[in-house]
């Protein structure tokens, strides 16, 4: 929001959504639609222009004299230009572009479906995809916190049956004796008819389910 928020807070400028999710100002930086998918491309200088330009064969978009030749008159010239990229940007796909992009270093990257975001090398990497064993559903897959901290790598398990840990919960956690623990259940508060003693194990959890 740095750029939309400066504005709006000293010139009253108000969002408005664009087009392939278009940048307010910078032409060309966007979603392109490529032969088997979308991928972004994104000239936040003049250099990545001239290298676009000359990587989709039009070394002379970025020359003076071009009416894309800068920043103001792309922005001023933006559906034609934009519409000349989709046309070529359709005719490969977004492996090709990207192979090209990339050595000439220009910021770009592919729009990954759910499938391809978990296949993603990053992702692979840094070992976001973990894997525990329920006594229900057998081996389940699930995505990691992102979040890191330290170098020490992050242990995993299931998330409990219900009632599982009743007993660490109420006696070590919140220290509740068995008085209180038999008068909470009397109460209702663990369902209707729950005891307060002799609590299923998980596999006796699962099997009643």
């Amino acid at each position: 929001l740095t750029y939309p928020a400066t504005w709006h807070l000293n010139a009253g400028y108000t969002p408005a959504r664009t087009r392939h999710s278009a940048h307010p100002s910078l032409v060309p930086f966007q979603a392109f639609e490529a032969k088997d998918g979308w991928f972004v491309v994104g000239c936040a200088k003049e250099k990545f222009w001239t290298r676009l330009a000359e990587a989709v064969g039009h070394p002379e978009w970025a020359e003076e004299g071009s009416p894309y030749a800068n920043f103001s008159l792309r922005q001023q010239n933006q559906a034609e230009l934009t519409d000349k990229l989709e046309e070529i940007f359709r005719t490969r796909t977004v492996d090709e572009w990207l192979g090209e992009f990339y050595p000439a270093r220009i910021p770009c990257g592919p729009i990954n479906d759910v499938p391809a975001a978990l296949r993603e090398e990053h992702t692979v990497a840094r070992d976001l995809i973990v894997e525990t064993e329920h006594p229900r559903y057998g081996t389940v897959k699930q995505v990691a916190s992102p979040v890191r901290v330290g170098d020490e790598r992050p242990e995993y398990r299931r998330a409990p049956l219900r009632n599982e840990h009743f007993e660490q919960v109420l006696r070590d956690v919140a220290g509740y004796d068995d008085a209180k623990v038999a008068a909470l259940a009397a109460d209702g508060a663990f369902g209707a008819g729950r005891p307060p003693h002799g609590h299923p194990t998980p596999e006796q959890e699962a099997a009643a389910r």
